[in-house]
């Protein structure tokens, strides 16, 4: 009876191993599985992106819109952000001697 359960356990033992590896290839595989659904979802994506630019007026849209492309005839304008507040300079040397000038010049 002591010989049988000695070669149970022992048998237990070896066989854990294997087991328990067994286990965690199947959690890799499924993560795997998870990230190959996601990638493939990611890549028909950019699938879809690189077809629009088959079409030559959306390549024109983009390149106006990003790039500044102008066609013949076309007017191009540059609209400036507004001008800052002001400049605000720390109170010290040497800023004290210019602010003064500075403010002048900002009015």
């Amino acid at each position: 009876m002591l010989l049988v359960v000695g070669v149970a356990a022992l048998a237990g033992l070896l066989l854990a191993g294997p087991v328990l590896g067994w286990f965690d290839q199947r959690d890799q595989v499924a993560e795997q599985q998870a990230e190959l659904g996601r990638l493939t979802a990611e890549n028909n994506e950019l699938i879809a992106r690189r077809a629009r630019f088959d079409d030559p007026a959306e390549v024109r849209r983009i390149a106006s819109r990003d790039l500044g492309l102008v066609e013949p005839g076309e007017e191009s304008y540059a609209v400036l952000p507004p001008s800052t507040a002001g400049v605000n300079l720390p109170n010290g040397w040497p800023f004290d001697l210019i602010a003064s000038s500075v403010a002048t010049a900002s009015q």
